[in-house]
C-alpha cells in the first residue's frame, strides 16, 4: 500500500509539473488547500475517489494511470497516441471521400490555460468593483447638473465602498480563495460603518460610538476565521 501511495504522490507531482502548475495553483482549482496537495504529493495521504477522477480529467488521463511507474505510464501513453493516430488516419481516409479538407487554422485547437483562466477572472472581478464607482460616478454628475443645489450628492462615493466590498466578495466566494473572504468582510464592515458615520457628520451629529459596534463584529470574524473542518477532507 505505501508502495502505491508512492508510485500516485508521484505521477501527482509530476503531472502537476507538466502542467506548469503550483500546489496553491492546483489547490484553488480543486478548492482544496495547498497543505492537502502538499500532502498528496508526499505520499502522506490519498485523494479521495472523486478528486482523483477530476484530476485525470484535467490532466486527460485514467485514474489508472496514477497507479503505474512513470516507464510504465510512458508506454502506456505511447501505446494510447499511436492507437489515437492510427485511428484518425482511417476515419480521415473514410471522410476524405466524402467532405472536403478542413483548413487546420481556421479551427485552431483550443486548450485551457489555468493562468489565462485565472488572470481573465481577476480582471472581470476588476471590472465588476470598477462598475460601482462608474455608475456612482454617472449619477454624481447628472445629480451635479440637475440639482447643482443638493448638498449630499457626494454620499454616493461614500457608500460605493462597502457595495464594492461586496461586489468582491461575491467575486472571490465563487472563483478564487475564499480565505481572504474574511478579510474582505472586515472592510465591509468598516468602510460601512465609516460611510455611516460621515452621514451623520455631515449632517452635524457626531456618532463616535458607531465604530464600538465593529469591535465585537471583527472578533466575530476573527474567531469565524479559526474555525477548521472537523475532518481533513484529503485524508
Amino acid at each position: 500500500m505505501d508502495d502505491w501511495k508512492q508510485i500516485v504522490a508521484g505521477n501527482l507531482s509530476a503531472c502537476r509539473k507538466q502542467h506548469g502548475l503550483t500546489q496553491l495553483q492546483l489547490a484553488e482549482l480543486l478548492h482544496y488547500s495547498d497543505k492537502a496537495v502538499s500532502k498528496w504529493e508526499r505520499g502522506e495521504s490519498m485523494p479521495d475517489l472523486a478528486v482523483m477522477k477530476q484530476l485525470a480529467d484535467f490532466y486527460g488521463m485514467s485514474i489508472d494511470d496514477f497507479l503505474l511507474e512513470p516507464e510504465q505510464r510512458a508506454e502506456k501513453a505511447a501505446d494510447r497516441s499511436a492507437e489515437s493516430a492510427g485511428t484518425e488516419t482511417t476515419v480521415s481516409a473514410q471522410k476524405s471521400d466524402t467532405e472536403p479538407e478542413t483548413d487546420p487554422l481556421q479551427l485552431p485547437e483550443m486548450q485551457t490555460d489555468p493562468r489565462q483562466k485565472k488572470r481573465n477572472r481577476l480582471i472581470i472581478a476588476g471590472m465588476a468593483a470598477m462598475l460601482v464607482w462608474l455608475i456612482a460616478t454617472l449619477i454624481f454628475v447628472v445629480l451635479d447638473a440637475v440639482l447643482p443645489e443638493m448638498e449630499y450628492a457626494p454620499f454616493l462615493f461614500i457608500y460605493a465602498a462597502p457595495i464594492t466590498a461586496v461586489v468582491v466578495l461575491v467575486f472571490n466566494s465563487i472563483w478564487f480563495n475564499r480565505r481572504w473572504n474574511f478579510a474582505i468582510i472586515s472592510f465591509l464592515v468598516w468602510s460601512l460603518l465609516g460611510a455611516l458615520f460621515l452621514t451623520f457628520y455631515l449632517s452635524g451629529i457626531v456618532i463616535w460610538k458607531l465604530f464600538v459596534i465593529g469591535i465585537p463584529a471583527q472578533l466575530i470574524i476573527l474567531l469565524w476565521s479559526r474555525l477548521k473542518p472537523s475532518r481533513t477532507p484529503s485524508e
